[in-house]
């Protein structure tokens, strides 16, 4: 009778318990990559909190990216302040405590200034929930057809949760792991923009949002 019990007491529990519904764009993974790459201009704003395995400090972030311009701009775990990440045809450059720096290694010179290895080559892939297909990669699909699991450049991408915007699926919660570090964003908010409209708009706006007028509905 007792075993009866806790059998029911531990079903009781689970059917309580919340499940994370995946919802389905109806494409498969590389129709998804197909049409994620055929995007040239996109907004996403989030959070995101970096461990080091010293030290840990949550963050938030904004970034525009088109074919020609794509800033970054970060708040929070970075050293303090605001740091903005920005590629265009002629390089990359980083400005950090109000002084701008040319990248000649984007990578290696940007993290040596943080501290802490940013993979920031591959990060608009990866944020999609796409490999970069500039490296060789191992993939493993889950439900939707959606990346699971990524195991790139020495790191571990695990995509916990995901969102539809605009009939795409797009990552919501994201692990990124590699040795001792362990960095867990949160995308809030994206959006495919024309080239017209990013054109429009300048990349200060990105500014504007990850100082607190983000007017994203949290999800």
């Amino acid at each position: 009778m007792m075993r009866a019990m806790l059998i029911a007491a531990a079903l009781l529990v689970a059917a309580c318990e919340p499940r994370l519904t995946l919802e389905h764009d109806g494409l498969g993974f590389d129709e998804r990559r197909e049409r994620l790459a055929a995007v040239s201009s996109w907004r996403m704003q989030g959070r995101l909190a970096v461990d080091t395995g010293e030290r840990a400090a949550p963050g938030r972030f904004s970034w525009l990216h088109d074919a020609e311009v794509s800033t970054l701009l970060v708040r929070g775990p970075l050293g303090g302040g605001v740091l903005e990440v920005t590629r265009s045809p002629e390089g990359m450059t980083v400005t950090a405590r109000g002084e701008r720096r040319v990248l000649s290694d984007p990578e290696t010179d940007l993290s040596a200034l943080l501290g802490w290895w940013m993979p920031v080559e591959s990060l608009d892939a990866w944020l999609l929930g796409l490999p970069d297909p500039r490296y060789p990669a191992e993939t493993r699909l889950g439900r939707a057809n959606v990346l699971e699991r990524l195991d790139q450049r020495l790191w571990r991408v695990d995509y916990e949760q995901y969102q539809l915007i605009d009939g795409v699926l797009i990552p919501r919660r994201i692990r990124m792991t590699h040795e001792t570090l362990d960095v867990r964003v949160t995308i809030d908010d994206w959006s495919a923009r024309s080239l017209n409209s990013t054109a429009s708009a300048p990349h200060n706006t990105a500014l504007e949002a990850i100082d607190g007028r983000w007017g994203v509905a949290k999800r």
